[in-house]
């Protein structure tokens, strides 16, 4: 087998394994929509939010030991950098579970696939990142997809439906501060420090009215704590293991997997707006994936 050979089957094994890696990750956030769903009829957003950071931090906790040493010590001179990461991945996870709870779990991801068209204007507007004549012909054309879910003037348009399409800007901003702090932090720093800052922002509002969660409802809070971190660990070894292009398609494997679940678990289906505003979001955010990537 000659080398050239040996590369092409080296690309199309790592290909597939990241390929793997994201349906595994679909799975996973799939399922923690269903989970946030079902907690909300007992727990509010911010307890949600509270408990899931609870459970994360203790599966991560032996990795954040591991961090308490020097090399921990030196990345808390970004202190500012994880804080900020921090805020505004706090908000953005209570967005998404306040519409979780309110909209169909399908009409929440389907708004959220618009997450690489904020990044696009947010890295453009903070980092100095050109994006181009066509990046921002896909916004345009991403945003109108979102027009056909939302439908103005035909639907009204309610808090929980605007909630879910901030937490995609939310995220993005919180993606643009992961980027920062990529440039001298790993993965499992900012993993683990994210997490921890998390834990502390989400019990501010609870030390207002506190309660503890019903006994019933600590089975799936264990559960979406699990599946969340599990979803969040399989989508950066997909990302890491494969180029965005060949493993970014498969995460639109959300959109039947959180039908199926919302189905199943609540009775819900998505009209056929939600599905056609979510291809055409889709595609444009593929573009978008294809054009940085062919870039670098």
């Amino acid at each position: 087998m000659t080398e050239g050979t040996d590369t092409a089957v080296d690309r199309r094994s790592a290909a597939l394994r990241g390929i793997a890696w994201m349906v595994v990750a679909a799975v996973g956030y799939s399922l923690n929509a269903g989970l946030v769903k079902q907690l909300s009829s007992d727990l509010n957003t911010f307890e949600i939010v509270f408990w899931r950071s609870v459970v994360a931090t203790i599966i991560l906790f032996p990795f954040f030991y591991k961090h308490l040493g020097a090399a921990g010590r030196e990345s808390l001179k970004n202190w500012h950098l994880f804080l900020l990461r921090g805020i505004f991945t706090y908000l953005g996870m209570a967005a998404t579970y306040y519409a979780l709870a309110n909209i169909p779990i399908a009409d929440v991801y389907a708004l959220q696939f618009t997450l690489p068209l904020f990044m696009i204007i947010i890295a453009a507007l903070f980092l100095g990142e050109k994006a181009g004549i066509g990046g921002f012909v896909a916004c345009l054309v991403g945003f109108s997809g979102t027009l056909i879910i939302l439908r103005p003037g035909f639907e009204t348009i309610g808090v929980a439906a605007l909630a879910a399409l901030g937490s995609a800007v939310l995220y993005s901003i919180s993606n643009v501060f992961i980027k920062l702090l990529t440039r001298t932090e790993t993965t499992t720093t900012i993993t683990v420090y994210g997490n921890f800052i998390m834990v502390v922002l989400a019990l501010v509002p609870l030390l207002f009215d506190w309660r503890w969660p019903p006994v019933e409802t600590i089975g799936w809070i264990i559960a979406l704590g699990v599946f969340t971190t599990a979803g969040q660990w399989a989508l950066t070894r997909a990302i890491a293991t494969a180029d965005a292009r060949v493993v970014w398609p498969f995460d639109f494997l959300r959109m039947p997997f959180t039908v199926g679940i919302g189905y199943v678990m609540f009775g819900q289906l998505p009209g056929i707006w939600t599905w056609v505003g979510a291809v055409v979001i889709f595609g444009a955010a593929y573009y978008v994936i294809r054009k940085e990537a062919a870039t670098k």
